[in-house]
């Protein structure tokens, strides 16, 4: 299978990846504007077509009926991303491969709804969207300190337009089968039975979906001991819980208050009476936004905060290499099963 190259090359070698639906919504019946999750976590709307369109019968048996974006990395600004490359970012799917893996999950989940006995399909009308990889970046980096495009900042200012995406797989048959479809998703074990006699699956059929390609994922809502995430089969919450280490001591690093306070001088002298951050130009004009990101560059804000990080975060990744290189691994094997479930 062809799996698609970075245009950017990441300091550690690895398969690409990515996913541009972030969050975990849940869809609805008859709700094609409700936001898709990255791995569906909840009901969705009538199908089209009988449960046969449901697009594969088993991992790698059959394609999927999602179709593979055709240029995922069209809108990434690869010298932008090499300059605001953080290592940590090589041990984590990128927003392309996060769709990938669940898009896969979806139809995992489907596959699962019509065994048991339910009428499911996915949504072939489902496509990655373009603006997310372009305003924010294969791993957000264009936003972390405040955004980093200027394209973006011409276009739209600080805020972006909603894309609403259509649910990710549909559920039919009237509205008691459905509202128990919908429960199946999340929801399942001994005594959850299911219209053909079979008990859904414990963490439901997106739980089993999920440990299709990733046998050790959390199930739906489950939470570890101190109550925090658990890795679902696109993620690394220790990636996740670095970053936000070095964000935040990184804030007092002296070259980065320094440069800090040389962007508010830059901002004053550019736009009158502006209240807002370096990294956050919330409830100003939308026109202030090109001068916030051109006093970023010229102050050296942006630069200070990336190498502050950086640094941190040599240390941190060698305190924690082999969870971290455990976990990584795990990911490119979850990326290539996804592509096989796909047939991508």
């Amino acid at each position: 299978m062809h799996i698609p190259r970075h245009p950017f090359a990441p300091s550690v070698p690895v398969l690409l990846s990515g996913v541009l639906l972030l969050s975990s919504a849940g869809c609805a019946d008859d709700a094609p504007d409700a936001a898709a999750p990255a791995a569906s976590t909840a009901p969705v709307a009538e199908p089209d077509g009988s449960p046969s369109a449901a697009g594969g019968t088993g991992a790698g048996e059959a394609p999927s009926g999602f179709a593979p974006p055709e240029e995922p990395y069209a809108a990434v600004d690869a010298e932008l991303s090499e300059r605001l490359h953080l290592p940590v970012y090589d041990y984590r799917l990128d927003e392309y491969e996060a769709y990938v893996v669940a898009r896969a999950a979806d139809t995992l989940t489907v596959e699962c709804l019509v065994d048991l006995g339910y009428e499911a399909s996915v949504n072939a009308e489902l496509e990655m969207g373009t603006l997310t990889m372009r305003a924010f970046g294969p791993h957000h980096e264009y936003r972390r300190y405040g955004n980093m495009r200027l394209d973006v900042a011409e276009e739209y200012g600080y805020g972006l337009p909603d894309e609403v995406a259509p649910d990710p797989y549909r559920l039919g048959g009237g509205e008691d089968l459905r509202a128990e479809a919908r429960g199946a998703v999340t929801a399942g074990g001994e005594d959850f039975a299911s219209p053909s006699g079979e008990p859904v699956p414990e963490g439901g059929c997106l739980g089993w979906a999920r440990r299709q390609i990733d046998p050790d994922s959390a199930l739906p809502y489950e939470v570890g001991e101190d109550g925090g995430a658990l890795d679902v089969p696109e993620s690394h919450v220790l990636v996740e819980e670095l970053l936000g280490e070095s964000y935040s001591a990184a804030m007092g690093d002296p070259a980065v208050v320094g440069a800090a306070a040389a962007w508010d001088t830059c901002m004053s002298g550019v736009v009158e009476g502006f209240h807002g951050t370096p990294g956050s130009g919330e409830g100003a004009d939308a026109d202030t936004a090109l001068p916030a990101l051109e006093c970023r560059d010229s102050s050296g804000y942006t630069d200070a905060f990336v190498a502050a990080e950086r640094a941190l975060l040599e240390d941190l990744i060698t305190e924690h290499e082999e969870a971290l290189t455990a976990r990584r691994d795990r990911l490119r094997e979850n990326l290539e099963t996804a592509l096989d479930v796909l047939g991508w």
